[in-house]
């Protein structure tokens, strides 16, 4: 009898995973809903402990047959020392789970899976055949993927249904989730699904310098916890029950992402906008900011609407009806995040205008809902994919809506803004590629990099430099036509660097490799520069030619020429075309063309004017060039120049001075 029960009980289930968008949602999925999940979770705030019931249901939407499925289990990367995660990882993450107890380590454990019985398979317990692989090492203790074996393989087409019944411990924050007080922040916490692809299952460890992938479905999500506590969560928030024995349960939908985070405080303040972002299209914006944040209320729900408004302007109109703005609790370590209609922002506990602080985070993790959460790109294999193009879209953002933020630095944590010294948008990455860029090639899998800095200069900043080139090299009007149609030819799928670069040479009119062989796969520094520029009066003959004597005198001053030379050079690896603007003293310019393939080029001038200066890159296309400073050469320096600097390099030294006077008096 209770055997029927339970039977009956996962066919219902069943049936509420196939209708659910109708009965929860009355708009259509955006794509294949090839991963769905529904879960019912309870949150025991006394013992840091979830207990969850999930039900998933999975369509194999590949050619080939699949007879085992593989899980990521991020969680249990903080259940010891010696997993993947904590090993690779950073010395600040040492020094905190250093100090963990037994009660602050993390992890998810699967007490039971099986299969619910549907028109392509029967009723079966997986559990036995669960076992923890390590598909990228050989680490044993490393348990953040499993797998299961079926007891017949899934068919092409064909869809299967599970019960997973897990238990997760939340840690302590390390990273990106965890507990800190009475505040939850609760990402990557329950067993999910990896994506098979290429023939195969694309289901990596989870490594320090890893972010996810995943495919699209629906979420439908209950949340049981105490009362107190106020909620966000992926999706819309449907409806909050009250069950009478002072919890509350929070119900959150939403079809066509990839994953779904949420985090719960009882001092949250709660702020909800709708926001019209171009005409006719609109969402609810919710901000949930902690108290001592109040004061930064505008400024947070002001980046997000420049955000939406110019991200939907350029990449496509944000699709969905809801985003949720996090302001992370001070020491939660829960920062600076994106997660589907989901993020978390963050700013220093001071602040001041000028500074974009909490602008730049917001703008940032905002931007991750186009690359990354409607563009699902891989980030474990090709972060720059991923990272690069959000830090471009946020620059991008920042400075259309706000202009050049203002150079600033702390002392002793208090901000000191510089209002003279602007800093421009090609300054937006180019320190850290100068440092590291011939430690690695862009286009590595994320956890191959020599270490987090190279990791961070490559899939960050040399991908954001990439891209403001290319669009410098193409014009800005081209560039927008094609990065806007990459983007929405690409949404709900999984580009790889191929799709990209097919977009590119479409919108070019021409096959643009040679650009991201180097680029992309290189590792080569991008430097030109003017050698040497010099303005000779030209010789005039003098001596015996053909039986006479020539003096070499000129007859008046205005016969007086001078021969002239240019030599640019190429100091780094990369090479790409490249334009020189030579300067005359009368005014006159000329303009030349340079393949940039060999080590250096000469041009050559005659005429009765000197050169004044010469600059290779004129307009700023190369962005990519680690110096700048060598782009450009004058012939008669000007004297003035170094106590320019000097003034400037006072100034801030006073600045500096005024700081330690205020806190030591």
């Amino acid at each position: 009898m209770e055997e029927k029960l339970i039977k009956k009980n996962l066919i219902v289930i069943c049936l509420i995973l196939v209708f659910g968008c109708l009965l929860f949602s009355s708009d259509k999925p955006f794509c294949p809903q090839i991963a769905n999940y529904t879960m019912d979770v309870q949150l025991d705030t006394q013992e840091h402990l979830i207990t969850c019931k999930e039900y998933l249901e999975w369509t194999n939407s590949s050619e080939e047959t699949v007879d085992e499925l593989r899980f990521h289990i991020y969680w249990n990367a903080f259940q010891n020392n010696m997993s993947d995660f904590l090993v690779e990882g950073t010395q600040r993450w040492k020094r905190i789970y250093s100090r963990f107890t037994k009660e602050d380590w993390g992890y998810c454990r699967i007490q039971s899976i099986k299969i619910a019985e549907n028109s392509f398979f029967k009723p079966a317990d997986l559990t036995s055949t669960l076992k923890f692989i390590q598909p990228d090492d050989q680490n044993e203790h490393d348990q953040t993927v499993c797998s299961v074996d079926l007891p017949q393989p899934v068919q092409p087409g064909q869809t299967i249904r599970l019960r997973i019944d897990f238990e997760s411990k939340i840690p302590k924050p390390i990273h990106r989730t965890g507990v800190y007080k009475d505040y939850y922040f609760i990402a990557q916490w329950f067993p999910k699904i990896g994506v098979y692809y290429e023939g195969q299952w694309n289901c990596h460890q989870f490594h320090a310098t890893t972010n996810f992938f995943a495919d699209y479905g629906t979420y439908d999500v209950r949340i049981t916890l105490p009362s107190s506590f106020v909620v966000g969560g992926c999706g819309e928030h449907l409806e909050k029950i009250d069950n009478g024995d002072g919890t509350t349960t929070h119900h959150f939908y939403q079809h066509s992402i990839h994953d779904f985070s949420w985090t719960a405080s009882p001092h949250f303040l709660v702020f909800k906008e709708d926001y019209e972002f171009s005409s006719g299209k609109t969402t609810q914006i919710t901000l949930l900011l902690q108290p001592y944040h109040r004061h930064l209320k505008d400024r947070y729900m002001k980046a997000v609407k420049n955000s939406l408004k110019y991200c939907s302007e350029w990449y496509g109109d944000y699709p969905y009806s809801t985003i949720t703005c996090v302001d992370p609790a001070y020491n939660s370590n829960s920062g600076g995040m994106e997660y589907p209609t989901l993020f978390t922002a963050g700013t220093s506990f001071l602040t001041k205008k000028g500074i974009p602080s909490p602008e730049g985070v917001t703008i940032h993790e905002f931007g991750h809902e186009y690359f990354y959460g409607l563009i699902g790109t891989n980030e474990f294999e090709n972060a720059w994919m991923d990272e690069g193009f959000t830090s471009f879209l946020d620059s991008e953002v920042y400075y259309t809506a706000y202009g050049d933020p203002l150079y600033s630095e702390r002392y002793f944590g208090y901000p000191v803004v510089f209002e003279d010294v602007n800093i421009p948008i090609e300054a937006s990455g180019i320190s850290s590629h100068r440092r590291t860029s011939n430690m690695d090639i862009m286009q590595r899998f994320t956890w191959h990099f020599m270490n987090s800095r190279s990791y961070g200069a490559n899939s960050y900043s040399k991908g954001e430099l990439m891209l403001r080139t290319l669009k410098r090299y193409m014009g800005e009007k081209l560039f927008s036509k094609m990065i806007k149609a990459y983007s929405q030819r690409h949404w709900f799928k999984h580009p790889r660097p191929e799709d990209f670069f097919a977009v590119v040479k479409e919108f070019a009119g021409k096959d643009m490799r040679w650009f991201f062989d180097q680029c992309v796969y290189g590792s080569g520094k991008l430097d030109y520069s003017i050698g040497k520029i010099s303005s000779q009066k030209e010789r005039k003959p003098r001596g015996w030619f053909n039986n006479q004597y020539k003096s070499g005198q000129s007859k008046s001053a205005n016969e007086r020429m001078y021969k002239s030379e240019v030599i640019v050079r190429r100091l780094g690896e990369v090479r790409i075309p490249v334009e020189v603007l030579v300067v005359f003293e009368d005014g006159h310019k000329v303009k030349e063309k340079w393949n940039g393939q060999y080590r250096w080029k000469k041009f050559s001038y005659t005429g009765n004017t000197r050169i004044k200066k010469a600059i290779v890159d004129p307009e700023f296309k190369l962005v990519l060039d680690v110096n700048r400073t060598n782009n450009s050469q004058t012939l008669s320096p000007n004297p003035l120049a170094p106590y320019k600097w000097t003034s400037n390099w006072m100034i801030w030294l006073q600045h500096a001075l005024e700081i330690f006077t205020l806190f030591s008096g």
